[in-house]
């Protein structure tokens, strides 16, 4: 029997609820708002940033550095969905947290203390990448704590604000997660 992965396994069910849920008439998920490569997006914030022209690609290539740092490939992403949220948080395992990676992605696209986040490159989804491709949920691999090659490849970009283009300020330390703690 081939060994499936835990990534796999979770996809499978995943994907297997959703075509159960997809047959539930007029509740059913309208489908994602754009695709990057195979990731579906849902846009269910009002971050200016998710509404910019540039997003599709700032998104891919966002995705590309992150999955380069995790040694990862667009592979481990296949027929993940990614949902940007404008809550405060979102469900992760019966607890609230910043962003989600349970066969698909959920990340919040609001600081509790700053507020909204001015770029993509500012939320979890460096971090909820690493769990895509390592899975690793008790963040044992000591590259939960180094994330400077990632914060060089997506520094100097804009952001957006509600008053128009701003400074896209990276902070690695949303992205790092103490080793040895779920």
């Amino acid at each position: 029997m081939p060994r499936v992965s835990h990534r796999s396994a979770v996809r499978t069910a995943s994907l297997l609820a959703t075509l159960l849920g997809a047959g539930c008439g007029a509740g059913a998920d309208a489908g994602p708002d754009l695709h990057v490569r195979t990731v579906g997006v849902i846009l269910a914030t009002s971050a200016p940033f998710a509404r910019a022209e540039d997003f599709p690609a700032r998104l891919e290539t966002t995705f590309d550095a992150a999955l380069g740092y995790w040694g990862g490939s667009w592979d481990d992403l296949a027929n993940v969905s990614l949902t940007l949220t404008g809550e405060t948080s979102v469900e992760c395992g019966g607890r609230a947290a910043l962003g989600c990676f349970d066969g698909d992605m959920r990340i919040t696209t609001v600081d509790p203390g700053i507020g909204t986040f001015d770029c993509v490159e500012q939320t979890v989804l460096v971090h909820e990448v690493g769990h895509a491709v390592i899975g690793d949920p008790s963040h044992t691999d000591p590259r939960w704590m180094d994330l400077a090659a990632v914060e060089a490849a997506l520094s100097g970009r804009v952001g957006y604000s509600g008053d128009g283009v701003t400074e896209c300020q990276i902070y690695p330390s949303v992205w790092r997660h103490p080793l040895g703690e779920p």
